[in-house]
């Protein structure tokens, strides 16, 4: 994965006040210097956790839940939040989310920080990290809050896990003839699939809806209920029992499967993926050309 940064802007939430007072701003060294007395109504802001809100094969959908904490008998503005994050000690988000609340007078309020997570922008981690369902994250920035006293602009950490979810491969490797019988104008195949799991969990595979072609005809379609599973980190074999049938494909099909020649193929199928996060629906559309044997 590169190590440049990609900035993000986050659209403000529908409702949520936006404040930016004028107000000086007050960083660290300038908190250090405010009396005790004064200090003691600052904000106080605490991780909660993440949510996981959606999850499939091309993205992650998260909200950071920080909860604040106002000690004030005035009414207190989050003005700003700056964030960046990393996934395993690598820098890849950075930005501002222009979101504000406003907090009541000595009470809490959550505040939620969602992000989304496209896996094919984390290509080169997700392989660096196979094996893994999990990912260290480390999130950091600034709150600013409009107080009596000014900006106070307050820095937060958090660190935790999120999950990942890689794409299962799917490779065409060859047919098997189990029965043929042109009389009756059909035959029966088994397609071997090689089927790749970089994931840390086994990966079931069920409801599997597919469509054959052999030779450029449409000879086989139908479902599956559970095609079989596939170890971490692994890649395992799972057979495709397949009726086919031989009505109007023409002689060089017939004569590729009779001979056990080869035929261009192509499958398509959707199904279930059994994952650490439930069921996740995949699309599957493979070709090339196959030895019969």
């Amino acid at each position: 994965m590169s190590s440049t940064t990609r900035r993000q802007v986050l659209t403000a939430a529908p409702g949520l006040a936006l404040f930016a007072l004028g107000c000086p701003r007050l960083g660290g060294k300038d908190l250090e210097q405010l009396g005790d007395a004064l200090k003691k109504f600052l904000p106080r802001v605490r991780f909660d956790t993440v949510k996981l809100r959606n999850i499939d094969f091309e993205k992650a959908d998260l909200t950071f839940r920080f909860q604040v904490d106002n000690p004030a008998p005035l009414k207190v503005a989050l003005a700003s939040f700056s964030y960046a994050l990393s996934l395993e000690d690598t820098r890849l988000f950075e930005g501002r989310n222009p979101e504000g609340v406003t907090l009541k007078p000595e009470a809490s309020a959550p505040l939620r920080f969602p992000m989304t997570l496209r896996w094919a922008e984390l290509a080169q981690l997700l392989e660096k990290t196979r094996g893994r369902d999990e990912l260290g994250f480390a999130l950091s920035g600034h709150m600013g809050f409009d107080t009596p006293a000014g900006q106070a602009r307050l820095p937060y950490d958090a660190s935790g896990t999120v999950p990942a979810l890689r794409r299962p491969g799917f490779a065409l490797q060859d047919i098997e003839l189990q029965e043929f019988r042109p009389r009756e104008n059909r035959a029966r195949v088994a397609i071997n699939l090689g089927v790749t799991n970089l994931g840390g969990s086994v990966f079931s595979f069920q409801r599997f809806d597919y469509r054959l072609r052999l030779g450029g005809h449409d000879v086989a379609s139908g479902m599956v209920g559970r095609l079989g599973e596939v170890a971490a980190d692994a890649t395992q074999r799972l057979t495709l029992p397949v009726d086919v049938s031989l009505t109007g494909v023409g002689a060089s099909v017939i004569d590729a499967i009779a001979s056990k020649g080869r035929l261009d193929t192509r499958l398509e199928a959707g199904l279930d993926v059994g994952t650490p996060f439930g069921d996740v629906p995949l699309r599957v559309d493979e070709s090339r050309p196959l030895q019969l044997r």
